[in-house]
This record gives C-alpha cells, sequence and structure tokens, in this order.
C-alpha cells in the first residue's frame, strides 16, 4: 500500500469485526469454486446506483448459474464510504459504489476529479474519461493507492442544495455547507466564499434538519433519492464538477478471484456502465420536474463569477494532476 494519509484505524477494526461474514471474496481463488461478494454504497434505497448494483447482482448470478453471488448493501448499511473503502483493504467488504474523488485521502492523483469548472459540458467530460487519458488515471490511481476502479457509471454534474436561496455568488458568505472528506472540495468551496464542512454522506440529512449545516453539494439524483430536499429545499445549478462513480475494489483482492468468474464480473460491469449513463441523462430531467412539483425551486449562476475565485486551486495540485488538467483543457 502506498498511501498518502493512514486514517481511521480503530474505526477499520470496528467495522472488520462488525462485517466479518458479509464480505471477504468467500470462495474466491483459482480453483473454480463458488464467489460470494458484498457490495456497499451510500445512497437510497431505489435510487440509480442501487438499481445498478441490484442488476450488477442478478446479472451475474444470472450468467454463473449462481457461482458468483454479490450481496447489495445500501444506505450506508455496511457504515460510511470511507468506512468501506477502509473495509476493501482489509477484506471485509468486496465491492463499493463511489467515483474517483472519494480516495483523495488515500492518494493525491484522485484530486483530478475535484478541479472545479475544468469541462466544458458533460460531452467534453466523456471525451476525457472515453480514452487513453481516462485509462491512464484509472491506472495511476491503482499504482499509487491499491484501490482499482471498475466501469464508468457518469453522475452528471453537481450542484448546490441549500436551505435558503443561494442566487448570487455573494449569497456564499459564510454558508455551512457539507462536504466529502477531500481536501479540493473543501478549498473549492472555501475559495467560493463558504464555509465547507466535511461530514459523512449517511449524517447530512439530520445535520441540516437540526441546523448543523446549511446546506450540501451533489448531483441531482442525490438531492432527491437521500431525501436532502425536504431540509433544504433550494438548488444552485452550479455544475461545478462532473465524475462517473466505479466500482471500487482492492486490486490484489480482485486479482486472486477466480478468472471465469472475473471476466463476467467485468463484462457485466461494463454493460451496467453503459446503461448507467443513458439512465443519469435521462433522469436528470424527470428528477428535475419530481423537486419542482415538491416545491424546490432552481437558480442559474454567472459561471464566470463562480470559476474566477477557483483559478489557483489546480495550481496547489499535484504536478500530475496538474499535467492532466491542462490536457483536459486543452
Amino acid at each position: 500500500m502506498n498511501h498518502k494519509i493512514l486514517t481511521g484505524l480503530a474505526c477499520t477494526s470496528a467495522l472488520t469485526l462488525a462485517l466479518t461474514g458479509c464480505g471477504n471474496g468467500e470462495g474466491g481463488g483459482d480453483d473454480g469454486a463458488a464467489l460470494s461478494l458484498s457490495l456497499g454504497h451510500s445512497y437510497g434505497v431505489d435510487s440509480l446506483q442501487d438499481r445498478a448494483a441490484k442488476e450488477l447482482a442478478e446479472n451475474v448470478a444470472d450468467r454463473t448459474d449462481g457461482r458468483l453471488e454479490i450481496s447489495v448493501y445500501p444506505a450506508s448499511q455496511l457504515g460510511s464510504w470511507e468506512e468501506m473503502q477502509e473495509g476493501l483493504e482489509v477484506g471485509s467488504v468486496d465491492l463499493v459504489i463511489e467515483s474517483v474523488g472519494s480516495l483523495e485521502r488515500y492518494t493525491d492523483l484522485a484530486a483530478i476529479e475535484g478541479i472545479p469548472f475544468l469541462y466544458a459540458d458533460e460531452e467534453h467530460f466523456f471525451e476525457v474519461w472515453d480514452g487513453p487519458l481516462g485509462e491512464e488515471i484509472i491506472e495511476a490511481i491503482r499504482d499509487d493507492s491499491g484501490f482499482l476502479l471498475l466501469g464508468d457509471m457518469y453522475r452528471g454534474p453537481r450542484v448546490l442544495n441549500s436551505i435558503r436561496p443561494v442566487e448570487e455568488l455573494s449569497d456564499l458568505s459564510g454558508l455551512r455547507l457539507r462536504v466529502p472528506t477531500q481536501q479540493t472540495y473543501i478549498d473549492t468551496w472555501e475559495a467560493l466564499g463558504a464555509s465547507p464542512t466535511p461530514l459523512a454522506l449517511n449524517e447530512v440529512f439530520s445535520a441540516i434538519e437540526q441546523g448543523a449545516i446549511a446546506g450540501q453539494e451533489n448531483p441531482i439524483d442525490v438531492v432527491r433519492f437521500n431525501s436532502f430536499y425536504e431540509v433544504a429545499p433550494y438548488v444552485t445549478n452550479t455544475n461545478h464538477l462532473y465524475g462517473n462513480f466505479h466500482f471500487q475494489v482492492w486490486g490484489d483482492t480482485y486479482d486472486s478471484w477466480d478468472e471465469e468468474l472475473r471476466e463476467v464480473l467485468d463484462e457485466e460491469i461494463a454493460a451496467i456502465s453503459e446503461w448507467y449513463r443513458g439512465q443519469s441523462v435521462d433522469e436528470q430531467e424527470e428528477n428535475i420536474s419530481y423537486l419542482e412539483d415538491e416545491g424546490v425551486e432552481f437558480f442559474d449562476i454567472d459561471y464566470v463569477e463562480w470559476q474566477t475565485p477557483t483559478d489557483g486551486i489546480a495550481d496547489e495540485a499535484d504536478p500530475q494532476v496538474q499535467e492532466w488538467v491542462e490536457q483536459i483543457l486543452h
């Protein structure tokens, strides 16, 4: 393991004890035995992430006559995504649905996801991540962290979701905003004038409800399926980040699984990724309409006004990330 920071050892120990028997890739190896895997994520039941996980589980079971079995645990049932990633390392969790940027605490290279206002639109994003640069980034992250990222499920642009309207950049001043435990996210919202507060996703609803924070930022489907709109009925279309979800695994563990079953898993993850992208794009408008019907108000931004204060964030990134940024921009 080549980690920038090793965090949460006590939490990892507790998680390992709690999850014994849930995962561990039981029955893996090259002997052709059955393989039983656990898949966790932090997103709501019936969210697109949850539907993708369940579809994957059904498809691999069908194709292998039950030899490859995936048990799905939505809505942080196995802990926060940070805890589940720690579970990947110790073998108590087998797959986690999360983004590149969630690995920033393990490798500075994952900060590429958090550089704000990097893509002109989603087509620009697809061009980068469907090409050789996307493959290069995924490979470099495994080499530096040990985590292997499978598939590429487009999650759409991130937006600001708050308890009060944010129509102008000045409205952000002092806004106590939940962000993931990722430095580039913290730097971005500090540069924009907010007061970013790292917090696990499964703690966000209650934190807003109790007044500890005044909002959060995520793709629009998270606003809907994690029910954040119930306590934060305003959305500002910042579109400051674009990203993919991936099926995260511990690389060495993945390599130890039966080759035939691994090939089936890879093929079905590729199929799910293609389906996911289409669904994600199609459902964005549906999610917006649903939220509007629930009384959520939407606001657009002046792109240049918001982008300008964040110009220096890429300059502070790892030199390799800076090189990738230059390739993306040009």
